[in-house]
């Protein structure tokens, strides 16, 4: 079953935003369109940039448990697509970047209502900067990626419970592998998926990229 994930934000004060009404009706309708299932992320008014690009104490996207815990899901596979007014509703810095790589990871695919075409008149040069950019992250990440493949070594962030080796080359048993090994015994013990994501206290969708991967976790841990 196909879910996406409608991605809600306005800024405060810039005029050139659709008003958070008009993002309700129209996001969430595509969404339904595009998907069996719609989760919505509405952030309501709040600023779309980052620590990559500002040095605020707080209250910016990334520092967001919200927009934390939904940019892991998309890194996890739970959502099919990301569904936004445009990107910069998604986000309008350099961490765009790590969100959409997130959605690469976890085979999403993003849609945007607006869908805003490069040679538009009205799309000012600034954005084409910002895009240009974006491009040209997003292309050192890969050549970094397949390099990394290159040598076999991980790449991406630590799965559930694992983190990288001193050399930054694996990734190995981690502050949460307990419950890794926890969530092994109890499948093997015949529970289901939500029991075993109610007994440990992680999402379901967290239970379940675990157990589909438990070679690659006893694999790591042995080579650990």
């Amino acid at each position: 079953m196909s879910k996406a994930l409608a991605w809600i934000r306005k800024s405060k004060g810039d005029e050139s935003d659709v008003g958070l009404e008009g993002q309700r009706e129209l996001v969430p309708a595509l969404a339904n369109e595009v998907a069996d299932e719609v989760e919505v992320l509405d952030l309501g008014i709040h600023t779309g940039f980052s620590t990559m690009t500002r040095d605020d104490p707080a209250g910016l996207l990334d520092q967001n448990e919200r927009v934390q815990k939904h940019v892991d899901r998309l890194q996890a596979g739970e959502y099919t697509h990301l569904v936004a007014l445009d990107d910069r509703r998604v986000c309008r810095d350099e961490y765009f970047s790590v969100i959409q790589y997130a959605s690469e990871q976890g085979d999403t695919e993003i849609v945007y209502v607006a869908d805003v075409n490069e040679d538009d008149l009205t799309f000012d040069l600034k954005r084409r900067i910002e895009r240009d950019t974006k491009e040209e992250e997003i292309e050192k990440s890969r050549r970094a990626i397949e390099r990394r493949k290159e040598h076999g070594y991980d790449h991406g962030r630590p799965r559930y419970g694992m983190t990288y080796d001193a050399n930054g080359h694996y990734q190995v048993p981690g502050e949460n592998f307990d419950t890794v090994l926890e969530i092994f015994q109890l499948d093997n013990a015949g529970k289901s998926r939500r029991e075993i994501a109610d007994a440990v206290d992680v999402p379901l969708g967290t239970v379940q990229n675990v157990l589909n991967r438990r070679e690659w976790y006893v694999e790591r841990e042995k080579m650990a």
